[in-house]
């Protein structure tokens, strides 16, 4: 029904009788009534044509519910207290510079034709390595639901609604302003949302939602971001350069064919869930993200070669099952171009969490890996390094080979008696004594010129003091690196 004075009875009697409404006789009813009452309801018409609003300034509440629009409705540059279109139909809600008051709803609408679809292609690989426009043209690109620069005083509410065109994108509102949250549980949308540059009061609810793409670069939202619970996506989200203040989560969400992915390039968050549903079709990029509580899942994390965490930083690193050591060092190999630097932040995380043992394993880790790319000689040295003392995260060891080169050596020495050097001074023979002064170089315990080995025994004597050199240059080699990296 609609409510206002006498010049409405007219259109009050074609929708109870459930006659078409032309579109021009709608919007000069609502110009006229929103003249005269601070609330205009119209329930279940039918209009055909377009509803041109623009630039109108409605001082009331618009609600027109279960309404079916079979041209377009034109807001653009429009002021309004509240719309409401819950449950209604239209072939295009173009709204432009749209300023409400209060909340914009579209709750279990229909915008645009729902059976049209078309594939996230047909876009070029930016530097994320995956497919997108490079620049996109507000006055080119043609959507179903167009917000663009809008100002949403309260909730934009977009729960249950079909959203649907030919074109990539479905809902496009660059710059879009909202003061409350952006509700959109549930939503279904063949095409992709594009937010980019726009501002949220609290947070953005995707729910169980199912879309094709979201771009929200340079996102700014002082609640969260939660696509997660059923949310499902065939395209990339995009969060580069956004800033949450509270938590984004794709817990329980799928990024499934044919280009589903995460990229989060330069975000900034206080917590980060990708605990997926599943693996995802397409990367999960992390380059130069900021996050504080950063957790994930085994299951699943991306593909190898799809990980990309260079310049990721983190504050805590957990997972929602027991993760060891060693799996997480396999998570950062996903990254087929990890650098020193991503070692190095997973090591610190598990230092500020206490557990110093984890620590030294991943900066091992990280010698392995940069010994790889230098050259035949450094990477020999490097493999001698980390047998003999773990490259100086493995202290224990080193003394393990001491021991291990001395009982060797007593062992040899306690049957193989070298005779004294002729007129030296006069000692009593010890093998252990005498196997320490070989192999540690600055014992000077008085053994090592006292004896004359020959033959074998001199072989084994020459090697022992060799072998003591190796273990001593490789230790001060590495304790050297661990101090210049602690300053």
């Amino acid at each position: 029904m609609a409510s206002g004075h006498s010049g409405g009875r007219g259109l009050r009697r074609a929708v109870a009788r459930g006659r078409e409404i032309d579109g021009a006789r709608f919007a000069a009813y609502v110009l006229r009534a929103a003249a005269r009452t601070q609330r205009v309801v119209i329930t279940g018409a039918r209009c055909a044509g377009t509803v041109d609003l623009r630039q109108a300034v409605l001082d009331a509440h618009l609600e027109f519910v279960d309404c079916v629009f079979d041209g377009e409705v034109l807001l653009s540059g429009a002021v309004v207290n509240s719309l409401d279109l819950s449950g209604s139909r239209a072939t295009a809600l173009l709204a432009d510079g749209l300023r409400v008051h209060g909340d914009l709803v579209l709750r279990e609408a229909r915008i645009g034709d729902a059976g049209a679809t078309a594939p996230f292609a047909d876009f070029r690989t930016d530097g994320d390595r995956v497919l997108a426009a490079r620049r996109v043209s507000e006055e080119l690109t043609t959507a179903p639901l167009r917000l663009v620069a809008a100002h949403i005083g309260g909730a934009l509410v977009l729960e249950r609604a079909v959203l649907g065109g030919p074109g990539p994108w479905i809902l496009f509102a660059p710059r879009v302003t909202v003061g409350d949250s952006l509700r959109a549980s549930g939503m279904e949308s063949s095409g992709g949302i594009y937010l980019r540059d726009g501002q949220v009061g609290h947070s953005l609810l995707f729910e169980g939602a199912s879309v094709s793409a979201i771009d929200a670069t340079g996102l700014r939202c002082d609640g969260g971001f939660y696509a997660d619970w059923g949310f499902s996506c065939s395209g990339p989200v995009r969060l580069r350069s956004a800033e949450v203040a509270g938590i984004v989560t794709f817990h329980d969400a799928v990024l499934g064919a044919p280009a589903g992915a995460a990229i989060l390039t330069r975000l900034r968050t206080a917590r980060l869930r990708v605990d997926f549903r599943t693996n995802p079709a397409g990367p999960v990029v992390l380059r130069d993200a900021r996050i504080g509580s950063y957790v994930d899942a085994p299951g699943s994390w991306p593909t190898a070669g799809a990980l990309d965490v260079e310049g990721l930083t983190y504050d805590r690193l957990g997972s929602v099952e027991p993760v060891g050591v060693k799996e997480r060092l396999a998570w950062l190999a996903r990254d087929g171009t990890v650098t020193a630097g991503s070692f190095e932040q997973l090591a610190l995380s598990y230092q500020r969490a206490g557990d110093e043992r984890s620590a030294r394993v991943v900066r091992r880790a990280r010698e392995r890996r940069t010994r790889r790319s230098e050259r035949l000689p450094a990477r020999v040295w490097g493999a001698v390094q980390d047998l003999l003392f773990g490259y100086g995260y493995a202290p224990g060891r080193a003394l393990v080979w001491l021991i291990v080169l001395v009982g060797a050596g007593s062992a040899w020495f306690a049957t193989h008696a070298p005779p004294p050097v002729t007129g030296g001074a006069r000692r009593d023979w010890d093998p252990l004594l005498y196997t320490l002064d070989l192999v540690v170089p600055v014992a000077g315990l008085g053994q090592r010129t006292a004896w004359d080995p020959a033959g074998v025994d001199k072989a084994v004597a020459v090697l022992l003091i060799l072998a003591g050199w190796l273990l001593a240059t490789s230790v001060v080699a590495g304790a050297s690196r661990l101090l210049s990296r602690r300053r």
